[in-house]
C-alpha cells in the first residue's frame, strides 16, 4: 500500500514547486555579480534575478509576485522566483 502511492506523492511536487507567491521588501545586490534578491521583512531571501524588469535600487521597498521556480539558480542566494512583476511601495527600506 504505501509503494503504490509513492508516485502520487511524486506527482504532487512539481505542483508544489510551481507555487505562486506574493511578498513585499527591499530589493539588494545580490553576493554573486549580476544577481539581486529580495529581502522580505521576515528575513527571507528571494532571487529576482529571472525578472525581465529589474526593480530600482532606490530605498523604497517593493511587492513581488513571481512562481517558484522548481531549479536552483546561478546565484545560489534566496529561493528562485521566475515570472516576476513588481510594483514599488512607500516603505522605506532599513539604512536608506
Amino acid at each position: 500500500m504505501r509503494l503504490a502511492l509513492l508516485p502520487l506523492l511524486l506527482l504532487a511536487l512539481p505542483a508544489a514547486a510551481q507555487q505562486r507567491v506574493t511578498v513585499q521588501g527591499c530589493p539588494l545586490p545580490g553576493t554573486e555579480s549580476g544577481c539581486m534578491v529580495l529581502r522580505s521583512a521576515e528575513g527571507w531571501y528571494y532571487d529576482l534575478s529571472a525578472a525581465r524588469q529589474r526593480p530600482p535600487i532606490n530605498g523604497r521597498g517593493i511587492r513581488v509576485t513571481g512562481t517558484r521556480a522548481p531549479r536552483t539558480s546561478y546565484c545560489q542566494q534566496g529561493e528562485p522566483l521566475v515570472d516576476v512583476t513588481w510594483e514599488q511601495t512607500s516603505a522605506a527600506c532599513p539604512g536608506r
